[in-house]
């Protein structure tokens, strides 16, 4: 029995705004990982980071890095130390590994592919 067109936009619409939204999380994930190992060897807040993935999402708020920074520290990708309400970020061997392609990229992440 096929779908009624309405219905099928509908399907399509969702399933697009689903794939644009793991799209962004991986790309800020990816964002974050980098704009942190270009500061190294020393640690980045949260606030000197959101401006730099906003320049890609310009809507990306502090929450939404929060929640994303958090998923790569479950990774064992960075460290989060709180001091106050501000977030000192740092990678980890892991994550620094990750940033220079010495270690294949896990799901949720969106790492390009290597030019080598």
């Amino acid at each position: 029995m096929a779908v009624p067109a309405p219905v099928a936009s509908i399907t399509q619409s969702t399933e697009l705004a689903a794939v644009q939204e793991r799209k962004r999380r991986e790309l800020i994930r990816w964002m974050s990982l980098q704009h942190i190992n270009a500061a190294r060897p020393t640690v980045m807040a949260d606030m000197a980071l959101l401006p730099l993935i906003q320049t890609a999402y310009s809507d990306a708020a502090l929450r939404e890095l929060r929640r994303e920074l958090d998923y790569l520290m479950e990774c064992g990708l960075l460290t989060v130390a709180e001091d106050y309400e501000a977030w000192r970020l740092k990678l980890t061997r892991h994550g620094i590994d990750l940033v220079e392609y010495t270690t294949p990229c896990p799901p949720g992440i969106g790492r390009p592919a290597s030019l080598t």
